[in-house]
């Protein structure tokens, strides 16, 4: 599937801070893990792509065959162009408590923290794994005085929810914005107690 790599598996706490109030029901405790995606995890890897095209899919009026085709296509020229283009790309499976809930890819360099991408399954969208994820790699960049830098589609509903968190667009094509986050100063650095959750982000080499 792509050249395997294991990092140090890592887990994100997600527990309410004193400006959640009261919490939902669940959210108290929640574990997410990242562990490196290996060839065992393709088939959940392509249902984690083939879940972010879902709407577009439904607006085709392909049969439920057309559909699974171009996903395929889809799905290995993305993996081709980021193993070309990324080679030091990691790769990794998110889980929440012990199933499994999407991807992550990030490509670190000195000076930026890349996302290549973030998608999570439906069931597990709406739960704030995903901004609990962003923000503590938005922690880790301010810390390590990277910036954090990523990709969207002009009409993405993300790019919002990106801008919320404090991205900025620098520059612009035809389909694609390239965004990037900064600390501006000390004083801006991410600390759980300004996030919606306290996150704890733990590398681990159990």
């Amino acid at each position: 599937m792509f050249e395997e790599r294991i990092f140090p598996p890592a887990f994100i706490k997600i527990v309410p801070s004193e400006s959640d109030g009261e919490p939902a029901s669940g959210e108290i405790g929640t574990t997410i893990y990242l562990r490196s995606a290996v060839s065992s995890d393709e088939s959940f890897l392509y249902r984690t792509f083939a879940g972010t095209r879902s709407d577009e899919m439904a607006l085709t009026g392909w049969s439920a065959e057309q559909q699974e085709s171009f996903l395929r296509m889809q799905f290995e020229a993305q993996r081709k162009s980021y193993l070309a283009q990324l080679p030091n790309a990691e790769y990794w499976i998110i889980s929440c408590e012990e199933a499994e809930a999407g991807r992550l890819i990030l490509n670190r360099t000195e000076s930026t923290i890349h996302i290549v991408d973030i998608a999570l399954i439906p069931e597990f969208r709406k739960r704030r794994i995903g901004s609990a994820l962003m923000k503590t790699i938005m922690k880790e960049a301010s810390q390590s005085a990277r910036a954090v830098t990523l990709h969207v589609e002009r009409f993405n509903p993300a790019l919002q929810w990106y801008e919320r968190l404090g991205f900025s667009v620098v520059s612009s094509g035809p389909i694609y914005l390239e965004m990037i986050w900064r600390a501006v100063s000390e004083s801006a650095r991410i600390a759980p107690s300004d996030t919606d959750c306290g996150v704890a982000y733990v590398y681990s080499s159990d």
